[in-house]
């Protein structure tokens, strides 16, 4: 009898131990297998357990790749809810989410995506569509200002808030010419030390100058900066200009007050190229001194900082800037690197080329293709978290052998314990018993 038992409990073992190996491999998923003809029985099945992530999961892939996004949508909302470490379900919404153009919600989706990834590959296409989800909610946004256009103009804009426009430049240089972006960058990033104004990004102010300009077919507006401050609810925008004059550079800045459209204050200053920053914080100071902003000695000193030492550092970053807002990130990338290449410790520019980085290799890739990846890359995701055991077979046993380490042990839970999925009626009539979709049942006759 203990024999017939032993082999019993090994029948059990190999049964489980295989069960649990294909779900640690990703088995349990099968993404590969999942296809838009997939759908009906994944829906069969969704009636029988509504509230399984698993299934949810296995039927919001299937929706996403038959285009179905608002049903992909539901069950992959569902999925993520039930199982927040659910890798899976939370990079498909993301890209569901991101084709139908909720860029907000694909944001949210790929920021939980990368807290719970086991795939460095899939963490990595996710940080990218975050790179260009980013991008893509700025456009959105500007778009959908315009087209609400005269209901901004009665809405007051918020307290304290400063956009600061591309500096635009009136000489031939073209190696100059960058300057108005890097220029523009710098007074964002040192207004901002200042706790009594917020400073909007620069993407953001670019983003609704691309807009207008499309909406204008090109047309010249002669009151730019007033129309972006109102579309941004600002309540100022700087704008300025660099020129020549002989080996010096000029730099006048005018700070508008878009309820009025009237100027609120002005700074200008004048040096050679070699002390662009000092002409830079020159302006500065001379903003908020117009504002009647009083800074502390700590934002002082902030300000005075510079961001690098090397004026060719600086240069090759403004082309960055440049090539990034007319959405060449592969050549923003090279400027940037070459930037960090001329002075490593300049920090701008190293966190410019990562992003670069990330939106040059998002904006040639479609949700399809993410997909794709996904696909590959699945098995990986469901194997564990990184740093796990990787053998699924002896993850496995050890969840099945628990602390019994013999055969007396388990002898003797096997006589006390019936197997989970006896059927006493199959015992006593000699019968067999059918398994359901995806259950192995396991018979144990006595002996006689």
């Amino acid at each position: 009898m203990s024999t017939l038992l032993r082999r019993a409990r090994d029948v059990v073992r190999f049964g489980l131990l295989a069960s649990l190996a294909a779900c640690a491999g990703g088995g349990a998923l099968r993404i590969g297998d999942i296809t838009p003809q997939s759908i009906p029985s994944l829906e069969a099945e969704r009636s029988q357990r509504p509230n399984d992530p698993m299934t949810l999961t296995r039927l919001g892939v299937a929706y996403f790749k038959a285009n179905r996004y608002e049903e992909a949508r539901t069950a992959l909302d569902t999925a993520a809810a039930r199982d927040p470490s659910n890798g899976i379900a939370a990079i498909y919404l993301g890209m569901t989410t991101e084709a139908l153009g909720d860029f907000p919600a694909a944001r949210t989706a790929y920021e939980r995506y990368v807290t719970v990834a086991r795939s460095r590959e899939l963490r990595n296409t996710a940080r990218q569509r975050l790179a260009l989800i980013g991008r893509r909610e700025l456009e959105f946004q500007a778009r959908q200002s315009l087209a609400s256009e005269a209901t901004l103009l009665q809405t007051p804009p918020t307290p304290n808030t400063v956009a600061v426009m591309p500096f635009s430049y009136t000489g031939t240089n073209p190696q100059i010419q960058p300057l108005g972006r890097g220029l523009a960058q710098l007074v964002i990033t040192d207004l901002a030390k200042s706790r009594q104004v917020v400073v909007l990004e620069r993407e953001r102010m670019q983003s609704m100058l691309d807009e207008m300009r499309l909406s204008e077919q090109n047309r010249v507006e002669q009151q730019t900066a007033v129309r972006s401050g109102r579309l941004l609810r600002a309540e100022r925008v700087v704008q300025g200009t660099i020129a020549e004059r002989g080996d010096q550079l000029r730099v006048d800045a005018a700070v508008v007050d878009v309820s009025s459209a009237g100027v609120a204050a002005t700074g200008n200053a004048s040096d050679q190229l070699s002390r662009i920053f000092d002409l830079e914080k020159a302006l500065v100071f001379s903003i908020f001194e117009n504002l009647g902003i009083q800074l502390s000695d700590a934002e002082r000193a902030s300000i005075n900082q510079r961001p690098t030492q090397n004026i060719q550092a600086f240069l090759a970053y403004s082309r960055g800037l440049e090539a990034e807002d007319m959405g060449d990130f592969q050549a923003a990338r090279e400027a940037y690197t070459q930037a960090s290449g001329l002075d490593p410790s300049f920090v701008a520019a190293v966190q410019g080329a990562a992003t670069a980085t990330d939106l040059s290799a998002a904006s040639t890739q479609s949700v399809s293709d993410v997909d794709v990846t996904v696909t590959q890359n699945a098995q990986q995701e469901a194997a564990g978290p990184a740093g796990a055991p990787t053998d699924a077979l002896n993850n496995a046993a050890n969840a099945v052998a628990g602390t019994q380490t013999s055969d007396q042990a388990a002898q003797q839970q096997t006589q006390t314990t019936p197997p989970a999925n006896r059927n006493n009626t199959s015992e006593v009539t000699g019968g067999s018993v059918r398994p359901t979709t995806g259950t192995v049942v396991i018979v144990i006759r006595r002996p006689t």
